[in-house]
């Protein structure tokens, strides 16, 4: 959707969406991007692609900018590995 061609792709786990209503798990992965293409959008899908520094996007986790739980547990898990590896 983003247009973004990533590689070195690295499992973040499983989240449980919403337990105790479905059984639906979301597998999350972090990814080096190498470049961007052409988005490949359906007719009535749209996609803003704003590029966010990863520290950037760690402080905004952290003062409630981001309120998306999968989407803040990919930019934590995702800062944490960087940071020790």
């Amino acid at each position: 959707e983003t247009g973004a061609v990533g590689y070195n792709y690295v499992p973040l786990g499983a989240q449980y969406v919403s337990p105790g209503f479905t059984d639906e798990v979301l597998y999350m992965y972090m990814c080096r991007v190498d470049h961007f293409e052409e988005q490949r959008l359906d007719e009535d899908e749209f996609v803003n692609v704003e590029r966010i520094p990863l520290d950037r996007a760690v402080e905004m986790v952290m003062n409630n900018l981001i309120v998306d739980g999968k989407t803040q547990t990919a930019i934590l898990k995702t800062a944490m590995l960087l940071r020790n590896s």
